[in-house]
């Protein structure tokens, strides 16, 4: 205060700031996990520094290592002080007061610290026997279970050994079986295609043809009698009528608007659209070129309602309407020739074969299941026991006589 009056040369200038402010801990007690503490306040390092703090946490001291403006850090002890402040004095908490000295003056207490680290439980030679004990079972169980694994999987490889020698017997016997009916078969085959060489394949001429796929069930139909027939005969008005209609039907307009009128209407039913159908087509097939062009526009519109409707992919799934049942009639049309002289042969061979592989063993004369089917459904799975016997077949003819001997049948016991 006398420094103008002693040394007035000396340039001086006196500062005062406020004395730093400490905050206590939540509840007075804070928790400590083994690191560092920190400690919150207000001006803090204005006019001090790490050597004019100290804490202390009980009679021991935290190791101050950084100060800040608003926090203060330090390191306290590894073990838990007593349960006393920095005197030696006991808390009523049972656990160490932390203070902060400034100066030697200033002192803040900022509450009790409790220690919450883990705690090491030494051994005891209790505990020591204990596990090696534990680790001695675990030793003797590993090796328990090694033996029973190594048992169990000579077991296995043993059974999978006789399982795969019964596979290789099963399969030399399916071998064996396959090769002879094989062998059986080709004989049959031979058997069967000498016998269709000699007597040939029953191919049908073009009109009964056209009567069993158009007019399934009639044996004769007054609309393919020879036009020829009737001319030299006396025309009536009905013979007039239909020569006018067939002019009518050769205009692809007329054809068209005809069909979707009957279609319209509510009384035409499935029958009468299959003989319209069958109809229209036998009065084209002279004009093959004409009906393919009928059948493309009524393709379309048939595709064009099909795709209007909720389920598009039914379109075809069942004869509904005319131009489905002459899409049928026009295929069978085109494809007679190719029947006739490529596939019909052989699908008439494949034919007397199943039907020859199917004879062979006993069939069910009232359900028709089959011992040899191809087909699962009718398959006879009832154990019968037949045995082959040949039919000798005699005749006479004059004062002579003959025989016969057919092939052999199947004799079983039971509907066959």
């Amino acid at each position: 205060m006398h420094l103008r009056q002693h040394f007035p040369n000396v340039r001086s200038r006196l500062t005062y700031l406020p004395d730093p402010l400490y905050y206590s801990f939540p509840h007075g007690v804070k928790l400590y996990k083994g690191d560092t503490l920190v400690v919150e306040g207000e001006h803090i390092n204005d006019a001090a520094d790490e050597s004019d703090l100290r804490v202390t946490i009980g009679t021991a001291i935290c190791n101050v290592t950084s100060v800040a403006l608003t926090q203060l850090v330090c390191t306290p002890p590894e073990m838990q002080p007593d349960p006393t402040d920095e005197r030696g004095v006991y808390t009523t908490e049972q656990l160490p007061l932390v203070v902060v000295h400034v100066g030697q003056y200033l002192r803040f207490p900022l509450g009790v610290l409790r220690y919450e680290r883990h705690r090491r439980f030494p051994l005891t030679p209790e505990g020591i026997a204990g596990l090696a004990g534990v680790a001695l079972f675990l030793v003797m169980a590993s090796f328990v279970v090694l033996a029973v694994y190594r048992r169990k999987s000579s077991q296995a490889e043993r059974v999978y050994k006789l399982m795969q020698l019964q596979m290789d017997s099963l399969e030399s016997h399916v071998r064996t079986e396959c090769k002879q009916a094989f062998a059986e078969l080709q004989t049959d085959m031979t058997d069967l295609t000498a016998d269709l060489e000699s007597s040939g394949i029953p191919t049908l001429d073009h009109r009964t043809y056209v009567m069993k796929v158009f007019f399934p069930g009639v044996a004769d139909h007054p609309i393919l009698q020879d036009p020829k027939a009737r001319a030299h005969g006396p025309r009536t008005n009905y013979d007039v009528a239909m020569l006018q209609f067939e002019q009518l039907v050769a205009n692809k307009h007329f054809l068209l608007s005809f069909i979707d009128t009957l279609e319209a209407q509510k009384s035409f039913n499935i029958r009468d659209k299959v003989n319209v159908a069958s109809l229209v087509t036998v009065l084209q097939m002279g004009r093959m070129e004409y009906l393919t062009e009928v059948m493309r526009c009524l393709m379309l519109r048939l595709v064009v309602n099909a795709a209007a409707t909720k389920h598009p992919q039914l379109m075809l799934r069942r004869t509904e309407s005319v131009v489905e049942k002459m899409l049928t009639n026009w295929m069978a049309l085109c494809m007679y020739n190719y029947l006739k002289e490529d596939a019909g042969t052989a699908l008439f061979l494949l034919f007397k074969a199943i039907k020859h592989q199917v004879e062979k063993g006993p069939v069910d004369a009232v359900t028709h299941d089959a011992r040899y089917s191809l087909s699962e459904e009718r398959l006879l799975r009832e154990q019968v026991e037949f045995s082959p016997v040949t039919d000798l077949i005699g005749w006479r003819v004059g004062n002579q006589l003959g025989s016969l001997a057919g092939r052999d049948l199947p004799e079983g016991k039971g509907r066959c």
